[in-house]
């Protein structure tokens, strides 16, 4: 008689048989509830993603401080029915940052950029702590069970209670967990809504884990083992392939297992690993014994050790003291086990990421494998809950784990959600990270930028000005030498050059008659006559100013200018030695600063979306600084109505010398975030800014901070002024110059960011604002016009060597 074939005789039917076995090994049965998965061996766990702690520029002393805490956490919740997973993801991160640019050349500058870009082969870090809570294991629980079995009636209600109560003990150690990591910023994973969508965050992690992507994952019907696997997993010799529906969705990995452990662990053991250019997954696991356990474990490895009498003597009394410790309750010890998965497209690149891998580990003094014959069972034991797939485990102190989980991080910003929406623009760091820069933590969005000359500073400003044309900001900035001329005028700003003794056509009078513009003047006028700090104005002559401003507002527009206010105010008799006529003189007619404000009408116009003045002239000029500045930031406050708006003043702590200007600002940098605009600050000297009389008010109500490399930085200045760490003050004083990097501090985050425009070579003259390259600009503006569109083209192309 001959048999029908089966569906698993044929050779596909092989495929698919080994395919529907991977569900056997995944240990993954259902949710319990939003945030709860049960495994097929009765375990619960919960998952909690970890932003993680920024550790770059801390001191050695602070992550062993942290360490610390780590450490007295873990022996806090120690508990042999509990065990924690820590899954490390490092994958590279594509696609382009969206946005759309009014005007073309900040289009073109940001798809150059994002280009730039995609060619750095940027990575994240992603960290996760898997909590496991395991069922009873002592005699009471097996008699429980064995009862459970004969007394059918009561098995329902005795699982329900028992699966109540690890529930609640999980939900615990998860609350409690949350609460003391709270400057890792945790978050416990759940249901959450994408494109109208409830998808799972759980399990979403479990599925990269089986098939090395991200991607949502709805809430299944079905066994979770089954319904994850979305790819052929094929394990060979020494590395196993993940293969999808596509041609090209394949990937490479292998397994390194941990063969001999470094002497001792130091806070931020793995770190080194997160700076290297490959992809991989770094799985670990502490399954808490309890004490009894434990103190066999340690009383048989000295019994070993002694026997071998090799190197025993110091071996024994690190031993000694692990036992007192553990005795005391000052340690508590669970079984680990460390793998690291180095992924790759193609088995090339697989082997230079193993040895990139292996490599660091050697640095760290720890001996690593790669496995082979237990490369599957290795794989596997990186799910969470598949502890009995452990085949290379190790009896360590909660010392030594917090130190392997230092769940230290490399800040990367925040991309969405920001007080004005996305993110400004996507710098890269020195770890190979990508890193969203937003001026704003919270509402308050206040910067400040300190760098030498050469550092790049303007070329940094001017970018971070062009990518912030995504939101479509106003943006008015107050310059110095003219630095950022070439970059207003190329994207169609208006800017203007205060040069003593040329009229400005300003005529602050012939502004509109409204209650706050009658009270502004005649605060204006009085500093103009009160110039001469010698000669104060008495309460008569105050009156008479006021009266004078009124009757100001009664006259025809053509007279309303300094000129005529003068007649006014020679009408008046105070008596005084310096008669109020004499007092204004200069401010009018043939006077010295006449140029400034004695016009016939008034041409300010603030409705273009980006404007500079050049203050190059008057910025050690005083007498003509103080009131011009008083005018300019009254209209410049009268227009903000709301709308995104950043003010940038370069060297802007000469303004903040201004006895006048400074007070004035002090109170608008509180209150211009109720109006929607942030003010920045950049300035040569970290010195002239705490020596600014509102240093202390800008600094502390500046959140973003931005120093660029400083050779000659002082400790004085940046540790007590700017509150610097000295490993913050060391990277400033290390950090090349001409390397374009430089330190961001932002909220919370330290960080080290680099801003590499060497393949926009075509865009740099605009940026960086050159002395010749202006010359050239204003030749080409004077023959072809000031339009970008008519001078912008013929200018790259004679400046771009």
């Amino acid at each position: 008689m001959i048999n029908a074939a089966g569906k698993q005789d044929t050779h596909l039917g092989k495929i698919a048989a080994q395919e529907a076995g991977i569900s056997a090994f995944l240990p993954y049965s259902h949710m319990v509830n939003d945030t709860t998965v049960k495994t097929k061996d009765g375990y619960f766990m919960q998952v909690i993603k970890i932003e993680g702690l920024s550790f770059e520029t801390e001191s050695n002393e602070t992550l062993s401080v942290r360490k610390n805490i780590r450490a007295i956490l873990l022996r806090g919740m120690a508990d042999a029915r509990l065990a924690i997973y820590h899954h490390i993801i490092r994958r590279r991160v594509t696609g382009r940052q969206e946005g759309h640019f009014e005007n073309s050349w900040c289009q073109a500058l940001d798809n150059a950029y994002q280009d730039s870009l995609e060619q750095s082969h940027l990575f994240v870090n992603e960290q996760y702590i898997t909590i496991i809570r395991r069922p009873a294991r002592h005699k009471i629980g097996m008699i429980a069970a064995l009862a459970n079995v004969c007394h059918s009636k009561l098995d329902d209600k005795a699982a329900a209670f028992q699966e109540t109560d690890n529930l609640r003990t999980l939900h615990d150690a998860s609350r409690h967990l949350i609460r003391a990591l709270a400057d890792y910023q945790p978050r416990l994973l759940g249901l959450s809504r994408k494109d109208g969508i409830t998808v799972s965050e759980p399990l979403a992690f479990f599925s990269h884990l089986t098939n090395f992507e991200d991607s949502p994952v709805r809430l299944p019907e079905m066994s979770l083992a089954a319904y994850l696997p979305r790819k052929r997993i094929s394990f060979g010799h020494e590395s196993f392939e993940i293969r999808g529906a596509q041609s090209d969705d394949l990937k490479f990995g292998a397994v390194l297992s941990i063969k001999e452990y470094a002497d001792h662990t130091a806070p931020g053991m793995m770190d080194a690993l997160l700076r290297l250019p490959h992809e991989f997954i770094i799985s670990q696991s502490f399954a808490f014994t309890d004490r009894q356990s434990a103190m066999g474990a340690l009383n048989e490895t000295q019994r070993k050790i002694a026997a071998s009498e090799q190197g025993a003597a110091s071996l024994i009394e690190e031993l000694d003291i692990a036992r007192d410790d553990l005795a005391s309750g000052r340690s508590s010890f669970g079984e680990h086990h460390i793998t690291i998965t180095p992924i790759a497209s193609d088995i090339h690149g697989l082997n230079h990421a193993v040895s990139a891998c292996t490599g660091a580990l050697i640095n760290l003094g720890i001996i690593s494998v790669r496995e082979d014959m237990n490369m599957e069972a290795a794989y596997w034991a990186s799910h969470p809950g598949n502890l009995h797939f452990i085949a290379r485990r190790a009896l360590i102190s909660n010392q030594n784990f917090a130190g392997f989980a230092s769940l230290h991080t490399f800040p990367c910003g925040k991309e969405i959600d920001n007080h004005w929406g996305q993110a400004i623009t996507r710098l890269e760091t020195t770890s190979g990270t990508p890193y969203w820069f937003n001026f704003h933590e919270r509402d308050v969005g206040n910067f400040t930028v300190i760098g030498p000359t050469g550092t790049g500073k303007t070329v940094l400003l001017t970018f971070l000005l062009a990518q912030a044309q995504r939101l479509s900001p106003r943006a008015i900035y107050f310059d110095k030498d003219r630095g950022a001329e070439i970059f207003i005028r190329a994207i169609g700003g208006t800017y203007t050059i205060l040069k003593s003794g040329r009229p400005t056509n300003l005529n602050p009078l012939a502004i509109a008659d409204t209650p706050a513009n009658r009270s502004f003047l005649k605060q204006w006028v009085k500093v103009l006559l009160t110039s001469d700090a010698a000669f104060p104005l008495s309460p008569q002559e105050e009156e008479i100013i006021n009266d004078a401003i009124n009757a100001n507002f009664e006259t025809s527009q053509p007279n309303r200018k300094l000129s005529h206010l003068a007649t006014l105010l020679a009408g008046y008799s105070t008596g005084s030695s310096v008669r109020l006529e004499d007092r204004i003189a200069k401010w009018h007619g043939n006077g010295a600063k006449a140029w400034l404000f004695d016009n016939a009408h008034d041409t300010l116009n603030l409705d273009n979306p980006t404007i500079g003045f050049d203050l190059t002239s008057v910025l050690d000029d005083p007498e003509s600084r103080t009131p011009w500045l008083m005018y300019i930031f009254h209209r410049i406050s009268q227009s903000l109505d709301g709308e995104k708006t950043i003010i940038m003043l370069d060297e802007g702590w000469k303004l903040l010398d201004d006895p006048v200007f400074s007070v004035k600002l002090k109170d608008w940098l509180k209150t211009i975030r109720k109006q929607n605009g942030i003010i920045g600050f950049a300035t040569q000297s970290a010195s002239d800014a705490l020596n600014a009389k509102i240093g202390d008010t800008i600094i502390e109500q500046s959140p973003t901070q931005i120093f660029l490399p400083n050779p000659k930085a002082a400790v004085q200045e940046y540790c007590h002024g700017f509150g610097l760490t000295p490993k913050e003050l060391a990277v400033i004083k290390e950090l090349n110059p001409a390397s374009r990097c430089f330190l961001v501090k932002h909220g919370n985050d330290s960080v080290i960011a680099r801003l590499d425009l060497s393949a926009l070579a075509q865009f740099m003259p605009v940026l960086s604002g050159r002395t010749e390259n202006i010359k050239v600009m204003e030749e080409l503006m004077q023959e072809y016009g000031e339009e970008p569109a008519l001078w912008l083209r013929r200018f790259i192309e004679r400046t771009v060597s």
